[in-house]
């Protein structure tokens, strides 16, 4: 699966939150009014009462989840109905949380997004596991954009390196073919744990340099051992 744009949309089209997952760069006010005139045409014309709930073109589909003042919507390419089904559900336990937390307050909103910014930090906290599977970014993309893209790992992330990967042969011929001693990866993941950074803010650190910081967290990335964000 890939994950594009996650947007929470207040009752009449206000964005109150958007996450930009990858590279690919959707225009915010475009989709945000795309998917409330869809909204309001499905209500209007479409004779079932029940919310549209996603729009498909291919592989590439628009999920959304529904509250009366709020729309949820993810933008993403899955190929299978079990990723479907994840990608639903973690839609729903977001909204949820949500309106666990500002349900009677969005009734009275009058705009001010600060008063909304746990959002994203509910986002975060629930996309974790999902931006596991995705597939990293080129390695070009990240060298191009050192600045752009954070990184973070967890004690289980940290487990699995010190436990599966750090004396494997086959990262240490990694490892071997960027010229660099493993010390740098232990560095480099100690740098990010659990704090988000990204690659020019981690060579300023520890004096490593940023085309070889994003060989080491992309291959991290691809092992499940750092998680990326934008």
């Amino acid at each position: 699966m890939n994950l594009y744009d996650l947007y929470v949309i207040y009752k009449g089209g206000q964005t109150i939150y958007h996450k930009r997952f990858g590279v690919v760069q959707i225009d915010q006010d475009l989709i945000t009014a795309f998917l409330t005139a869809i909204d309001n045409f499905s209500k209007e014309v479409l004779p079932s009462s029940e919310p549209l709930k996603v729009i498909e073109k291919g592989d590439s589909k628009v999920l959304m989840a529904y509250s009366p003042d709020l729309v949820l919507a993810l933008v993403c390419n899955t190929k299978n109905s079990e990723e479907m089904e994840e990608l639903r559900t973690t839609l729903e336990k977001i909204l949820y949380e949500i309106l666990q937390t500002y349900a009677e307050f969005l009734k009275t909103w009058r705009g001010n997004l600060r008063e909304l910014e746990g959002i994203g930090e509910i986002i975060e906290a629930n996309v974790q596991d999902l931006l596991k599977k995705t597939p990293p970014p080129p390695l070009m993309t990240l060298i191009e954009s050192p600045d752009n893209f954070y990184f973070n790992t967890d004690d289980r992330g940290i487990n699995l390196y010190n436990t599966l990967l750090r004396d494997s042969k086959g990262f240490g011929m990694f490892i071997n073919k960027l010229h660099v001693p493993i010390e740098y990866c232990d560095m480099i993941l100690n740098e990010i744990h659990p704090y988000k950074k990204n690659a020019t803010q981690i060579a300023d650190s520890i004096g490593i340099d940023t085309n070889i910081i994003m060989a080491i967290l992309r291959t991290f990335r691809i092992r499940g051992i750092v998680n990326i964000w934008m």
